[in-house]
Parts: structure tokens; sequence; C-alpha cells
């Protein structure tokens, strides 16, 4: 089993990719806005796991 600092950093990092992705997405001349919405969400959701971590 990982420990709690590995856990919080797993779930920072997933947290950075989802941002990134989102951050890709909106650049387009044409973005998907939910797939940005979504990523933004997810990311926030991540970010939480590791605060309460």
């Amino acid at each position: 089993m990982i420990g709690q600092n590995e856990s919080v950093t797993y779930w920072c990092l997933k947290a950075q990719n989802d941002l990134k992705n989102a951050g890709h997405e909106i650049e387009h001349d044409d973005p998907a806005l939910d797939t940005v919405c979504f990523h933004a969400q997810q990311a926030a959701e991540k970010y939480l796991k590791a605060y309460l971590l």
C-alpha cells in the first residue's frame, strides 16, 4: 500500500493532467466546451481528494 504523501502526490499529478487536457482543448479554434468543463470538474475533485488525504 502506498503512503499518504504518495497518494496526495498521485492525485495532484492526475489533477494537473486533467487541467492540461482542458487547457489544450480550450486553445482549439472550435473547442469542445463540455470536454473542457468535464476535465476542470475532474481536476477539482482530484485536488479535493488530495486535500482531504
